[in-house]
């Protein structure tokens, strides 16, 4: 599948993101605004990166959030993520949205209108985790 993406958040959940979409063909915009982190993405092949803050509309504009098909909020601060994918929606109100949570409590801000889907990796690699030992039986 072809599409573009920009995901906002640097980090582990994000570079990985990154790089799984880019192996189905996607091409990928990454928001980080560590500098430092900047610097050692653009070394690791995750497709564009724009230094940043994603809850900044002129930095998501730059990201070419209007032209996405979708934007995954994945920094590791629940408030930043449900703000990217809001600004994300203004920019462009067709556009998938995604965001990561920190915590299990905050899966309930899928009601809001700018988020299509949430992610909490906690419980994600928990369900793999449980998912490989049932299997070792």
């Amino acid at each position: 599948m072809n599409g573009t993406a920009v995901i906002v958040g640097g980090g582990r959940v994000g570079r990985h993101t990154a790089t799984q979409l880019i192996d189905h063909g996607y091409t990928v915009t990454v928001v980080e605004r560590d500098a430092e982190k900047c610097e050692t993405l653009a070394t690791q092949q995750v497709g564009h990166v724009v230094e940043g803050d994603g809850e900044d509309r002129a930095i998501l504009e730059e990201a070419g959030v209007a032209d996405a098909d979708v934007v995954a909020a994945l920094t590791d601060h629940t408030p930043t993520n449900v703000i990217v994918c809001g600004l994300a929606r203004e920019i462009a109100p067709e556009i998938r949205t995604l965001a990561r949570v920190a915590y299990d409590g905050e899966r309930d801000y899928q009601h809001l209108a700018a988020i299509d889907d949430i992610v909490y990796p906690a419980a994600a690699a928990a369900d793999i985790a449980a998912d490989h030992l049932l299997r070792q039986k």
